[in-house]
């Protein structure tokens, strides 16, 4: 009775093949949720980089033209309004 107000920790006891045998199932769990976790990383990846190369293009695209239109037609405004 003088067991009553105190917390015990259970103690299991596993067979050491059964254990081997867990530790290799949790680590192809593990294996197949990094790559999982990789692909959808790489994938994410790809499409910022798709979007920031876009937006580059764009303003390197504006900055040729307005580039262009200011060595051609330097001075002569009138033309091209």
């Amino acid at each position: 009775m003088t067991n009553e107000g105190k917390q015990t920790v259970p103690i299991a006891v596993v067979d050491q093949e059964q254990f081997n045998l867990l530790m290799t199932r949790l680590d192809k769990i593990d294996e197949k949720i990094e790559f999982y976790s990789g692909e959808k990383f790489l994938r994410a990846g790809k499409s910022v980089g798709r979007d920031l190369g876009l937006a580059y293009g764009l303003c390197a695209g504006l900055i040729m033209i307005l580039g262009y239109i200011l060595f051609v037609y330097a001075g002569h405004w009138t033309r091209v309004i």
